[in-house]
């Protein structure tokens, strides 16, 4: 994807990953164990981009070695800014790890952990480890125990397919739909909204993840697309166009009433809420061409926040409230941008061929989207202060429109 960067000036943050190791020790019998939560740890805390592993063959100390006592100079040799090490142990029908996190050049001891889970959870116990690191050294949460769902396009049909974040733990959720589109995830977790289509009819539904079911809260004539819960669950906003072009609709949840928000003979969609539920922003065409404008909940006219470029769409809150990702195109080539909610430091981030649906993690680091390679579609990663675009899919699976947990 690095041939369409030529069109746009792709942003890259000077931040220098920090080196790290991660050692995990066992008994004998588990050794096998406790070598996949050290990879799952360590490729959680590297997926990141904030962390550089070091090579396990220049380590001068195993985990044991440093629980009885650390020699900061064995690490510090061989340049580790952080140090993980964990004992890993059977604890009644389940697992416990006891984690320890030192900031080596400090010759400082930054935490100490005890995590446990089922018998079956040791993959989430090597990404709840990674979280216990990520946020002892950078202050922030960590996204390792989440999750993504996606749409994977397969002949005439689609499917609901869900995955840790890393890429395992693949499943179908939800089987042959005609066609299925923009899937949000709800506050608790429990279900993802979606537009889904019955022939050439598209319609809006809650799709419950536990069990299967489906139920439609908007099927009007003419276009229902792009559902997004607010925050606070209380709401689902949408593009509706039934009153004549596409205009953004709010949906009560509790009262089961729909209600239009914007007036406007150009086309609004694609609407994203704020952190506190007070705020949509959306893509609209009536300054000409597409681009990016926020407006409050309560009232008041909308306010432009992009405003270079002559295509700007698809905007994603962040979680923090900041920012707002948002796909720029120049000349049929396309680009994951983000931009402060005022309109400032507009950066690009990644480039590619029909690049789609960016979507942000639950601590607002990384951003989701989909973009085509080689004719297919496939899920890709970035952290959203600049860095390199990761797949996530298959290279033989279509997968676009994806959605991160809370």
């Amino acid at each position: 994807m690095a041939s369409y960067a030529v069109e746009f000036e792709i942003y890259q943050d000077d931040f220098r990953p920090l080196h790290m190791a991660v050692l995990i020790d066992a008994p004998a019998d588990r050794l096998q164990e406790a070598k996949l939560v050290q990879d799952v740890i360590r490729n959680d805390l590297i997926s990141s981009q904030s962390f550089k592993g070091l090579n396990p063959l220049a380590f001068l100390a195993s985990a044991n070695d440093v629980f009885k006592k650390i020699d900061y100079s064995d690490w510090s040799t061989i340049g580790t800014d952080i140090l993980v090490v964990g004992k890993l142990h059977r604890s009644g029908s389940g697992w416990r790890i006891d984690l320890r996190l030192y900031q080596v050049l400090q010759h400082k001891i930054l935490g100490v952990r005890s995590l446990e889970t089922s018998i079956h959870g040791l993959r989430r116990l090597g990404h709840q480890s990674a979280n216990f690191a990520y946020q002892s050294v950078l202050d922030i949460p960590g996204h390792f125990d989440t999750h993504l769902v996606f749409v994977r396009k397969s002949g005439e049909y689609s499917d609901l397919m869900y995955m840790d974040q890393d890429g395992y733990n693949l499943q179908t959720v939800g089987h042959n739909f005609t066609l299925l589109l923009s899937p949000d995830w709800s506050p608790d977790g429990h279900s993802v909204a979606l537009n889904t289509y019955v022939g050439n009819r598209p319609q809006l539904e809650v799709f419950d993840l536990r069990s299967g079911k489906r139920k439609v809260f908007g099927r009007f004539k003419g276009l229902n697309s792009t559902p997004e819960f607010s925050p606070d669950a209380r709401y689902i906003a949408a593009s509706l166009s039934h009153t004549g072009n596409p205009e953004i609709f709010i949906y009560d949840i509790k009262e089961k009433e729909w209600r239009q928000f914007t007036y406007n003979k150009s086309i609004d969609t694609t609407p994203t809420w704020s952190p506190d539920s007070q705020w949509l922003a959306f893509a609209s065409s009536r300054s000409g061409s597409p681009q990016i404008y926020k407006k409050s909940i309560s009232g008041g006219k909308p306010i432009r926040v992009s405003t270079k470029g002559n295509y700007n769409t698809s905007p994603a809150w962040s979680p923090r409230g900041d920012k707002i990702a948002m796909i720029s195109q120049k000349r049929w080539q396309y680009a994951v941008a983000t931009i402060d909610v005022d309109g400032e430091n507009l950066r690009y981030l990644a480039t590619g061929h029909r690049i789609e649906s960016p979507a942000w993690s639950p601590n607002a680091q990384i951003i989701i989207y989909s973009a085509e390679a080689n004719h297919r579609r496939r899920v890709y990663t970035i952290p959203s202060w600049g860095g390199v675009s990761r797949a996530i899919t298959a290279t033989d699976m279509d997968g676009s429109d994806p959605a991160w947990s809370n």
